[in-house]
């Protein structure tokens, strides 16, 4: 089998003709999620930029098959690619593009989604192939879905791969050089963990505020209004959304929660913020870190910056809505514009994300190597035009939401070599269970993906006392 390279969308079918003829609802977002599809592996953009454009033109219940049509191809592209390749007797590389996301969609409605009848998958990507293709492709794309309609489970398609790493690889939807380094880094179990983990959807998880009753007052407010909500594990104020759409209530409306993954809200609040202590997030945009320190400790200070003006005015709508104040800069990490110290320093860090794949699924077709290098350069840079602002026996938190050490614990590395008057943080005993669970070593805490929660990675350090 020849080396799997990264899914293209067909350059060469404009959007106009991923638009099908408007037979039925259910078929509008068929076609919907095979446009997002070829739209999101075309671009750079987010998966979201795309989605939330089409999600518009549904209702509540077709939102949510888009949104499961889409994530889930994304989730699974390269076994759904197996299987295509399979059904069809040939390279994936060697169909025609413009087929590519007509065969996806249905393919994972066929193999993952037990609610749509199989004879309206195949009939919908054959009636969007005829809008796109000769009459040869339309066939092509009947007997491939034909023949997958009768094998429809994934064993049926077994991976035919000599090497262990690289059939998981296939197997489970990951780039080789992932499973790869993951293998290397954190051994067989916890890769293989890992690469499950990140094929199953995330719920929702909210950040409560103590100012305003902790999160047992939102959760009998949530209750009230339908939703099914219950406690995290990782943080004292979060909860995770069993079933409804909290953006659609009036606690949300109201501003008494913010959006978070339960592990990003707990690495926030390492260590813990103290009243009255001043902090500047110095990459703060759209505001989770800094909504995080307030929830936890309403008295703490917090100066937040962004490089972005745009980013900038999410966290100000963000504040409006939560009913907070904050003093907002535009500002370079790399060079921020201030001059006065804060006793905390916290730098949301560029990276590759590989901690959130199970909610970015599309990023798995976008990392490289030679980008987790790139971005652990731009990463240095920040930590190191950040140092000054860290005033005498305060702390330096870097976060990010990748697993990788090189742009965790290398990136470190190399700051301490230029900044002696840093030093890592032991963790044990700053952190209780079941945040201690974290500890990777002086100063590092990561938490990989798993159960309800992104995977998380942070680095503390203290600079010294004059």
């Amino acid at each position: 089998m020849p080396k799997h390279r990264a899914p293209v969308a067909s350059q060469t079918g404009p959007a106009r003709r991923m638009t099908p003829r408007r037979s039925s609802p259910q078929d509008n977002v068929r076609a919907a999620a095979g446009w997002v599809l070829e739209r999101t592996l075309l671009s750079l953009a987010p998966v979201e930029s795309f989605l939330d454009s089409a999600m518009a033109r549904f209702d509540e219940r077709d939102q949510g098959l888009l949104n499961e049509l889409v994530m889930g191809s994304l989730r699974w592209l390269r076994r759904l690619d197996h299987v295509i390749a399979r059904a069809s007797n040939r390279r994936f590389d060697q169909i025609e593009e413009r087929l590519h996301a007509p065969l996806r969609i249905a393919t994972y409605q066929l193999l993952f989604l037990d609610r749509i009848p199989a004879h309206a998958a195949v009939h919908e990507a054959v009636e969007q192939a005829h809008q796109l293709t000769h009459r040869g492709g339309a066939s092509f794309v009947n007997g491939v879905l034909r023949s997958i309609a009768r094998a429809p489970r994934l064993e049926d398609w077994p991976v035919e791969e000599a090497d262990p790493a690289r059939r998981l690889a296939i197997e489970l939807s990951h780039p080789d050089f992932l499973v790869a380094r993951w293998l290397r880094h954190f051994g067989e179990p916890a890769m293989a963990e890992l690469l499950v983990a990140n094929n199953r959807p995330k719920p929702i998880q909210l950040l409560a505020f103590r100012d305003r009753g902790g999160r047992e007052l939102l959760a009998e407010q949530l209750i009230d209004e339908g939703l099914e909500v219950e406690p995290t594990g990782f943080s004292s104020l979060g909860l995770t959304v069993r079933r409804g759409n909290p953006l659609t209530t009036a606690a949300f409306a109201r501003g008494e929660l913010y959006v978070q993954d339960e592990v990003s809200q707990a690495a926030a609040v390492i260590p813990f913020p103290r009243p009255g202590e001043t902090v500047l997030d110095a990459a703060a945009a759209p505001g989770g870190k800094s909504f995080s320190l307030l929830a936890h400790e309403p008295g703490v200070r917090v100066t937040a910056a962004d490089l972005s003006a745009s980013r900038i005015h999410v966290l100000r709508t963000n504040l409006q809505r939560l009913r907070r104040r904050l003093p907002l800069f535009v500002g370079d990490a790399g060079a921020p514009p201030f001059t006065r110290p804060f006793d905390r320093v916290v730098l949301d860090l560029p990276c590759t994300g590989t901690g959130t794949l199970r909610r970015h699924p599309e990023l798995k077709w976008r990392i490289s190597e030679g980008e987790i290098g790139r971005l652990s350069r731009q990463a240095l840079r920040l930590l190191q035009g950040a140092a000054p602002l860290v005033a005498p026996g305060g702390h330096l938190v870097a976060i990010t939401c990748s697993l990788e050490r090189e742009e965790n614990e290398d990136v470190i590395s190399r700051f301490l070599a230029t900044q002696p008057e840093f030093t890592p943080v032991p963790l044990e005993g700053v952190l209780e269970s079941p945040l201690a669970c974290g500890i990777a070593g002086p100063g590092t805490w990561r938490i990989p993906t798993g159960g309800d929660h992104d995977g998380f990675s942070l680095s503390l350090l203290a600079k010294a006392r004059i």
